[in-house]
């Protein structure tokens, strides 16, 4: 068979004949789509129109208006490029025949027609058959779907049947479950009422023989021997515990007289290991502006202690060594002195280490004292002054 004749390019709607234009736009364009375009156009339709006055009003106006037959032209194509795709390649009417029964067949009708009927080729015998084709399929289509129609209402109707019965079992199994549920309950409290009733008489069998009384007799002395015994082990452990109690209140004395004699000579240690300055001689004392901070001591004597480091050119810092002000200002005092002086006798020996620790970690000078005095103070003041900047770390003035 000869090939056709076509045009160069595929027909937009406004050149396909206007008796064809019905069932393009019905069969092909969902009517969702079908009232955007409409939109887009501007066609004179009220608000309240419905689906056929659009169908009608697109179908007369897609002929005579350019804008409306892009619109639609372009739409479809965008729907259907598969199809157009498969369509554009024949190169008979046979050939395009052939596609267009096969589409059918499949069920595949809206494509279709939209490629064979803006194909390029002269095929009007083929497109007249395809268009009588679509005629009857929406006959029988309507036809389907009235029995559809029917059919659906029946559906709904024993649907809504048989959801009642389903509901009414339901609510049937509900009851029954919470009749299940009683029953459970009350099973097991005549389950709990037949075991007491059982112990009860066991207990009222053993009265009656004796047996219980006597072996409550024979508890009861058991219990009296074991607290005889536990009496006994707390009278020791008493005793025991006096006696620690007193030998730790005489350590405790003992390690207070050694903590402040080895305050004592590490002081008098620090007062003459590389002294320039004769022992009969002190000489004038002079801080030279170093920061010394004094944690402990009797807080009436403070001001006196700040007076003195003031008066021999020094900077004064207190810290109670835990009473009020807080470990962590501690810290924060202990970063900007150059020396640190602690009486042993005022705070604990557990806090004297810790205040070593610290010092140690922050590499400063540490000086323990043996008493509170004021004395004791110049003493330690002068041990200072005469070291020469930068101050030993902690090693050195210790003399651990």
């Amino acid at each position: 068979m000869s090939p056709m004749s076509v045009q160069v390019m595929r027909r937009r709607i406004d050149e396909i004949p206007g008796k064809w234009h019905c069932s393009i736009v019905g069969t092909c364009l969902p009517l969702a789509d079908l009232r955007k375009i409409a939109l887009k156009a501007r066609l004179d339709l009220p608000q309240s129109a419905d689906d056929y006055h659009i169908h009608g009003a697109v179908v007369h106006t897609c002929g005579s208006s350019r804008v409306l037959s892009r619109l639609l032209t372009k739409a479809l194509d965008k729907r259907f490029p598969a199809q157009i795709a498969r369509f554009a390649r024949a190169q008979t009417e046979a050939e395009l025949a052939e596609l267009w029964a096969a589409h059918v067949k499949a069920g595949d009708v809206p494509g279709a027609y939209w490629a064979l009927m803006s194909h390029p080729a002269d095929c009007t015998h083929l497109r007249q058959h395809a268009y009588g084709e679509v005629h009857m399929l929406s006959h029988l289509s309507g036809a389907s779907q009235r029995v559809d129609m029917r059919r659906q209402a029946d559906l709904e109707r024993q649907l809504a049947e048989r959801t009642a019965e389903v509901e009414a079992l339901t609510a049937e199994r509900t009851r029954w479950r919470a009749t299940e549920a009683t029953l459970r309950h009350d099973l097991a409290g005549l389950d709990l009422h037949r075991r007491r009733s059982e112990e009860l008489e066991q207990r009222l069998a053993d009265l009656e023989s004796g047996a219980a009384m006597a072996e409550a007799r024979q508890a009861l002395r058991d219990e009296k021997a074991a607290g005889d015994r536990l009496r006994l082990r707390v009278e020791r452990l008493t005793e025991q515990l006096d006696r620690l109690r007193l030998e730790i209140a005489e350590l405790t004395e003992q390690n207070a007289r050694l903590v402040t004699r080895a305050a004592d000579l590490e002081l008098t240690l620090c007062e003459t290991a590389g002294c320039p300055t004769p022992a009969n001689d002190p000489g004038p004392l002079d801080l030279d502006r170093r920061r010394i901070l004094y944690v402990g001591g009797m807080s009436r004597t403070v001001a006196h202690l700040k007076a003195i480091v003031d008066r021999h050119n020094g900077e004064f810092l207190h810290h109670d060594g835990g009473l009020e002000d807080g470990s962590e200002r501690l810290d924060g005092v202990l970063s900007q002195a150059d020396a640190v002086l602690c009486p042993v006798t005022c705070i604990s020996h557990d806090a004297v280490d810790r205040i070593k620790r610290s010092c140690r970690r922050s590499c400063k000078a540490f000086m323990p004292l043996p008493s509170h005095s004021v004395s004791t103070f110049v003493r330690a003041l002068r041990v200072v002054g005469r070291a020469q900047p930068p101050l030993p770390q902690y090693e050195v003035l210790a003399a651990e």
